[in-house]
């Protein structure tokens, strides 16, 4: 259990702090709330970090599972379990990534000024969120940066289901979490304070990134 996700990230910083003070390691928070995590885990170890926008799709019948997420560059991530248990068909899924993208886009903006992550390129990456459920988000963060041409990929999160970490593991090239419980609902579960991150809080994170 953790307090809030700034304390997830201080913890996640003890973790890593082999590349305390590396000028080419870049955290990568996925918004909304892993940028409070990548902000913290930033912090302790004393690099640069940036946020990442993933929208996730769910399930015509239940908007929190997640069949598959959308990456700034369009591309779709789908959880084929999802998919095939429960019959989503591809039309609904190509529908939802298109309405996805036009979202994605429009926040990225707002919050980050840019959909460009051309900084990233042969950067150290440590990647980071909440929490990983499903882990739809994360696959499709990871795909992403690995067309982004990063140096190394590390994904650093408070927690992960088992499920997930079995499917991501072998996409990255080092993996971090401090608990991957056996039972696992939500993320939200593990945190004393889990309020929601609005765009305006973290475009203010990260107009404030250069200062004290």
């Amino acid at each position: 259990m953790f307090a809030s996700r700034e304390e997830a990230g201080q913890k996640l910083g003890v973790e890593l702090l082999h590349y305390l003070k590396n000028p080419d390691v870049v955290v990568v928070g996925i918004l909304r709330g892993g940028a409070v995590v990548a902000r913290n885990l930033a912090k302790k170890l004393s690099v640069n970090w940036d946020v990442l926008g993933i929208k996730k799709i769910g399930a015509p019948f239940d908007p929190e599972l997640a069949v598959g997420a959308v990456a700034p560059d369009g591309s779709v991530s789908v959880v084929r379990e999802v998919k095939n248990a429960y019959q989503i068909s591809d039309e609904y899924i190509e529908e939802a990534r298109k309405h996805k993208f036009v979202e994605l886009r429009r926040q990225l903006e707002l919050v980050r000024g840019s959909l460009d992550y051309s900084n990233l390129e042969n950067q150290i990456v440590v990647l980071t969120d909440d929490g990983v459920a499903t882990g739809a988000t994360v696959s499709a963060a990871v795909k992403f940066l690995r067309k982004k041409g990063v140096k190394q990929l590390v994904l650093a999160v408070p927690v992960i289901s088992r499920e997930a970490k079995e499917m991501i593991a072998p996409t990255v090239d080092e993996l971090v979490a401090l608990e991957c419980p056996k039972e696992f609902f939500a993320v939200g579960e593990f945190y004393g304070n889990f309020d929601q991150v609005s765009d305006a809080e973290v475009k203010k994170m990260l107009m404030n990134r250069g200062t004290k």
